[in-house]
């Protein structure tokens, strides 16, 4: 009886509602969170849903990943969305994951007919290429050629672009200085957001070569409504930052531009030597330039060089977040005497002034550390505006005296800590949660908002 009035219920709710009769706003969204496979089922459920197929807002955003069946096919699904339907794009995602190296060839010439078609029918406001490295693993020069022109034209044909992304490219450094002159001369005036990580090779600094090389490399005088930069420490960034003369005679009659935060990646394979970094004059001048300069620093090293350090970070640089990242140590490459002290760093960020303008501090450090509240609360207490405070160690040693330390006498803008620990002893998960649970209420009744973490994932190579 109970299953016959079950059915009896479904049978009426469906003759009052019919899928087909979903509005439009429904519909879209329906289409928005599933996949484009999806999509082409979900078009064949009645005509409106064949309609609703065809709308701009289902189209607005497209992802451009191919998988390896779809390679395989001589006539490709996704190559015919986007005949169709290119027009409609406006936020590009372009994704090379294909782990069958024998499909790089036929990823290649799709990916140069799927430029070629938005070249001629698109005009986006956002676009991301992803890992396109991989394709040029083993490549010929001419498919080089090929692919490097196709994105050239690509992006010299857009001219509305508010944000584009680089990731994991790593052209040759002059195919990526015409990269990005193609993109300031065309959208240098509506360009918001610029991605560029892995964007390019470094290559060896032959003086004259260099010169020749960046003499057309556009500087952030062609980006003027750039609000912010992601950027690896890098030729190109040297190059487009640095205080060059024609630049300061170019800025005299124009007002202050808008750069708002620029995140900039550190990793142990740029090369100190032979290398210019920017200077402490040409911090000073780009903070006269953009009054309301954030700069993010992100070090990723598995030996802590005080060279690097001193190298990279320079005085009255207005760092405002820096995450030191120090959680992969190799006994191969380094010798433990020679590595860096985190008190060492910690000086040299109170020399540079960095403690003046920092608001957010990430220390991963893999090694111990022997007097932790000694090392870092000096410098805690020194940074007048710091409000989170994130602190990855191997041990919780001595964490106890911190806290307590923290407790007496908290920094006044100090909002939030992160404490995550890698031990392997149970006896230290035991301590830290015996801690926790003493000093989280405790710290959270003077305003301070504790969270800690402890995991057994401690990398030693």
């Amino acid at each position: 009886m109970a299953e016959w009035i079950q059915s009896n219920e479904r049978e009426k709710y469906d003759k009052q509602v019919k899928w087909c009769d979903l509005p439009s706003p429904a519909l879209e969204m329906i289409y928005s969170f599933v996949s484009h496979e999806d999509q082409v089922n979900l078009s064949l459920v009645c005509r409106k849903w064949s309609e609703g197929f065809g709308s701009p807002s289902v189209w607005k955003t497209f992802r451009f990943t191919l998988t390896e069946s779809q390679l395989s096919m001589d006539m490709c699904p996704v190559m015919k969305f986007v005949r169709k339907y290119s027009s409609m794009f406006r936020h590009l995602e372009i994704h090379l994951f294909i782990l069958n190296e024998h499909l790089l060839y036929t990823w290649n010439r799709r990916f140069i007919e799927f430029l070629k078609l938005l070249t001629s029918n698109s005009q986006l406001i956002s676009v991301k290429f992803q890992g396109l490295l991989w394709c040029f693993v083993d490549i010929d020069t001419p498919t080089y050629a090929d692919i490097f022109r196709a994105i050239a034209n690509f992006l010299g044909s857009q001219h509305h672009l508010k944000r584009v992304e680089f990731c994991h490219c790593l052209f040759g450094y002059q195919e990526g200085v015409k990269l990005l002159k193609n993109l300031t001369e065309n959208t240098g005036g509506s360009l918001t957001h610029l991605v560029l990580r892995g964007f390019h090779r470094d290559e060896p600094k032959d003086e004259g070569q260099h010169s020749n090389r960046t003499q057309n490399l556009p500087t952030f005088v062609d980006l003027p409504s750039l609000t912010s930069l992601e950027i690896d420490y890098s030729l190109i960034f040297e190059n487009m930052f640095t205080r060059h003369s024609a630049v300061i005679e170019t800025l005299k009659n124009c007002q202050t531009r808008i750069l708002l935060k620029m995140t900039i990646f550190v990793y142990d394979f740029i090369k100190v030597e032979g290398s210019k970094r920017l200077t402490t004059s040409d911090w000073t001048f780009l903070k006269q330039l953009y009054r309301n300069l954030q700069v993010e620093v992100n070090f990723e090293t598995i030996s802590p060089s005080r060279q690097r350090a001193e190298f990279f970070i320079v005085p009255y640089m207005p760092i405002t977040q820096l995450n030191y990242d120090f959680t992969q140590y190799s006994f191969i490459h380094t010798n433990h005497s020679s590595l860096m002290e985190i008190d060492a760093l910690c000086n040299h960020l109170l020399a540079c002034n960095t403690n003046d303008h920092l608001v957010s501090l990430g220390l991963k450090w893999v090694l111990p550390i022997p007097d932790l509240s000694s090392t870092l609360l000096p410098f805690l207490y020194a940074c007048k505006k710091l409000e989170r405070f994130e602190l990855f160690i191997a041990s919780v040693n001595r964490i106890d005296v911190l806290l307590e330390s923290l407790l007496e006498n908290r920094p006044e803008s100090l909002k939030r800590v992160l404490l995550n620990f890698s031990g392997r002893e149970d006896e230290d998960c035991t301590a830290l949660m015996i801690l926790a649970t003493k000093y989280v209420p405790l710290l959270e009744s003077v305003g301070l908002n504790l969270r800690v973490d402890f995991n057994f994932r401690k990398t030693i190579i």
